[in-house]
């Protein structure tokens, strides 16, 4: 047994030991918003209990026409720019909507069980989204970024790299926009398979499958919409589960058939696949590609490529950064902090989109979220400057910077003359994204949170808000998915300055938890 199918059975193995009633609060709470750095700790779950019954029960007045017909709603969505021409959008789900998928997940789990391992597929997923550890069996973590990031270096970094030595390619590709191009009716084709759902008189056996209940919640969380699925919520990662193990299983199965020795494994929508010849991984990427278009998915054609080992194991970032990382150093001077910004900015433009800006900012504080610099004023106001300036490369570091800006503001505390500087900077910038509140949705709410939860000053607000995100921090309630049932709470309000949960510790994806 090779190293990934060894984290697979222990993923199986560690999952078992965890209570139906552990998963479904651990989804509803900690899974229902999208991860830490889309919006700002006020949009946190104070509570969201599994209750006895679904809200939209299948009706069964009928006993041979069973329907389900649960309302439709439309997606929260957030967006920031991810390159000059498209957005990263996340999605919130309906409350009601969001608890009945937990609701028939849970009432079928031992199905999803069957479904999310199955003892024919080769390719060996390290992306599961429940945060189980061998540290604390039977117990949950809170966090879900920190561990996805370990998960995806164990496989990258560690496992892959083990098992290298007796294969002579690595094939890498990806699927192209995946979670907006899943086709909902797919979920119930992956837990039953296309052919049985598709077979006269099952479409509507609600009560028989419950893949069909998923999908029809799915569309009615998305306003009855067949294509996509919020990105975000960990229900979604779960269903994206369940979709890709099918098309990896019935991989596997005719790429062993075909006699080729390989080691597949996936985080996410990225696969790689170590084998020994070109042919075998045009073999492997062909059958993907045509099991993919059975799900009606397409891989990525431009980020797929074969290389010869041991190219294309490692990320090559990694290595450019070095000269200009800051994480041995204890203490900055304003030079250093300068040398590594630029490095910073130099690699990130040879390697776009990788995590080079998040690496930067995360070096410039300690595990305690202390700072490891103090400057002078001008040199202070500066960092700040090239700091803001640095969101323009990685929109998602924004409230990373925000957090880094926050820990200034507190460690010169007793400087009023810097601090009113430093408030008149982030007073002028949020004053020029509310000139235009649609396009600006992102950093508004980060920005006006950050306003709110120090007390910086004086928001004034335009007349008319669409976004019913940013009127919630404005009125410091929850304003969207209105009515909300009175046992779920889904805003936590922005208290005095001080009382505020620090930026940086509400962003930090490692804290407190049990990794292995």
């Amino acid at each position: 047994m090779n190293l990934p199918q060894k984290h697979t059975v222990e993923t199986k193995r560690l999952l078992k030991k965890v209570s139906k009633a552990k998963i479904a609060k651990w989804l509803l709470e900690e899974g229902y918003y999208p991860e830490q750095y889309v919006v700002p700790p006020s949009f946190k779950v104070k509570q969201f209990d599994l209750q006895p019954n679904p809200y939209f029960p299948i009706d069964n007045s009928d006993p041979g026409q069973p329907k389900f017909e649960p309302e439709k709603a439309e997606l929260m969505n957030v967006s920031f720019p991810k390159t000059e021409l498209t957005d990263r959008t996340f999605g919130i789900i309906a409350p009601k909507i969001y608890h009945d998928i937990v609701w028939y997940l849970i009432a079928n789990w031992g199905n999803i069980l069957k479904s999310l391992f199955r003892t024919s597929n080769k390719i060996n997923s390290y992306s599961f989204p429940i945060p189980i550890t061998s540290k604390s069996e039977g117990e949950l973590g809170s966090l879900r970024v920190g561990r996805m990031i370990y998960e995806y270096l164990e496989m990258a970094e560690n496992d892959l790299v083990a098992e290298a030595y007796n294969y002579k390619y690595i094939l890498k590709s990806d699927i192209k926009n995946f979670y907006p191009s899943i086709y909902t009716h797919s979920i119930a084709w992956a837990i039953h398979t296309k052919e049985l759902i598709r077979k006269r008189g099952n479409r509507n056996k609600y009560n028989d499958y419950v893949g069909l209940v998923l999908d029809k919640l799915f569309q009615n969380s998305n306003d009855g919409c067949t294509n996509g699925i919020a990105i975000g919520p960990a229900i979604s990662d779960l269903i994206s589960e369940i979709i890709l193990i099918a098309v990896d299983t019935e991989c596997s199965k005719i790429v062993t058939a075909k006699g080729i020795d390989f080691i597949g494994v996936r985080f996410k929508d990225d696969y790689r696949f170590l084998c020994q010849s070109k042919q075998d991984a045009n073999f492997i990427i062909k059958t993907l590609q045509k099991q993919m278009a059975l799900f009606n998915l397409t891989l990525n054609e431009g980020k797929s490529q074969v290389n010869e080992l041991p190219e294309g194991l490692f990320r090559e970032w990694t290595a450019e950064f070095q000269p200009y990382s800051l994480r041995y150093k204890k203490r900055l001077g304003y030079k250093r902090f300068e040398n590594s910004f630029r490095g910073t900015l130099k690699v990130d433009k040879k390697f776009e989109g990788t995590g080079i800006v998040d690496r930067f900012l995360s070096e410039l504080y300690k595990t305690n979220n202390e700072l490891k610099f103090n400057f002078k004023e001008k040199d202070l106001l500066k960092a700040i400057s090239l700091l803001l300036m640095l969101k323009e490369r990685r929109n998602k570091s924004f409230p990373q910077i925000l957090g880094i800006i926050e820990q200034i503001i507190k460690q010169n505390a007793g400087k009023a003359k810097t601090i009113s500087k430093i408030s008149s900077i982030i007073e002028n910038l949020l004053n020029e994204k509310l000139k235009n509140t649609d396009d600006n949705q992102y950093d508004l709410l980060w920005l006006v949170y950050f306003v709110k939860s120090l007390g910086l000053s004086t928001i004034v607000f335009p007349k008319k808000i669409n976004s019913e995100l940013i009127k919630s921090l404005k009125n410091n309630r929850v304003e969207f998915f209105k009515p909300i049932p009175t046992n779920i709470k889904l805003f936590d309000t922005i208290k005095k300055p001080s009382k505020n949960i620090l930026l940086l510790e509400h962003l930090a994806i490692f804290k407190n938890e049990i990794t292995e």
